[in-house]
């Protein structure tokens, strides 16, 4: 093994840090009577493939199972199943990151309110963060100039500096390292020494992450899903205009007043009070003469 074997960044290792911030996972009891909580690895994977493709189709969790497997374990890089060998399907998504970046982040916020943790209690998100943080760090084969596009409006930010990050974005924070694994680091078997003692062979049981990433790093940090950035869609007919650039509210406020120094007087203002269904509203023009039949 030689130094830059671990740790190392790439899908399988990102997968596996995903994975300890799921969504607490059914009993026994409802899985036995037919339920399923979605949360499976190869339905968890699929989740990260339609991150970068909106249109793959997930061929189901019993197909899927060990693709996702080797897949998690850097095994393999790609297959029938698993398309980060797509070249076009790597640039699209390059280019939908770098310039359509609202519509990336709904995907990956979409992705994060449906598979992840978002509790407060044990803190899961604010572990994966650090995790990744961590491991990117401590990638010696990442130059610290190294960009990822973690902003939460999608600002890259080099490797130098993610060390000084006090509040992040969870789904712009994950899709940025995402796309850095997509589009940077197709080999996915330069993570087998990482996973192998991340998650230690168990006999034949299951292989269980007993690793501390994580641990020590950004002290104080606030992790938090952005509810602006998470809106998808506007109505058709309504329209939104955005405040004027480099103008301040009072600045605003004065531009919307009279011009002149002469006060405007309204003689005749609109006082409206309604209560209950079916009420009439009439402006205060004059004298109304209502005759009742």
């Amino acid at each position: 093994m030689t130094n830059n074997d671990y740790p190392r960044l790439c899908g399988g290792t990102f997968f596996t840090l995903a994975l300890q911030c799921l969504r607490p996972r059914m009993k026994a009891r409802e899985h036995y009577k037919g339920d399923s909580d979605g949360l499976t690895d190869p339905e968890v994977l699929a989740g990260l493939i339609q991150v970068v493709n909106p249109d793959y189709s997930n061929p189901g969790k019993e197909v899927l199972k060990t693709p996702a497997n080797n897949y998690k374990a850097c095994r393999v890089s790609s297959g029938a199943y698993l398309p980060f060998d797509d070249g076009q399907m790597i640039r699209a998504f390059d280019t939908r990151v770098k310039t359509d970046y609202r519509s990336a982040l709904a995907a990956m916020t979409s992705f994060v309110n449906t598979y992840l943790d978002l509790g407060e209690s044990i803190g899961r998100t604010t572990a994966l963060v650090k995790a990744l943080v961590d491991l990117i760090q401590q990638d010696s084969t990442i130059g610290m100039s190294e960009e990822f596009y973690i902003g939460e409006r999608g600002q890259k930010i080099k490797k130098a500096a993610l060390g000084d990050l006090s509040d992040v974005c969870l789904p712009s924070f994950l899709l940025g390292v995402w796309h850095y694994v997509i589009v940077s680091r197709q080999d996915n078997s330069i993570g087998q020494t990482t996973y192998d003692r991340w998650c230690p062979s168990n006999d034949r049981a299951p292989r269980k992450y007993t690793a501390d990433m994580g641990a020590g790093v950004l002290d104080g940090l606030r992790v938090y899903v952005s509810e602006l950035e998470a809106q998808d869609e506007v109505d058709d007919d309504v329209i939104i205009e955005a405040e004027p650039e480099f103008q301040s509210r009072a600045e605003q406020s004065a531009g919307s007043a009279p011009q002149s120094g002469t006060p405007v007087v309204n003689n005749n203002p609109i006082f409206i009070q309604q209560n209950g269904d079916g009420n009439m509203v009439i402006p205060n023009y004059g004298t109304i003469t209502i005759n009742k039949k």
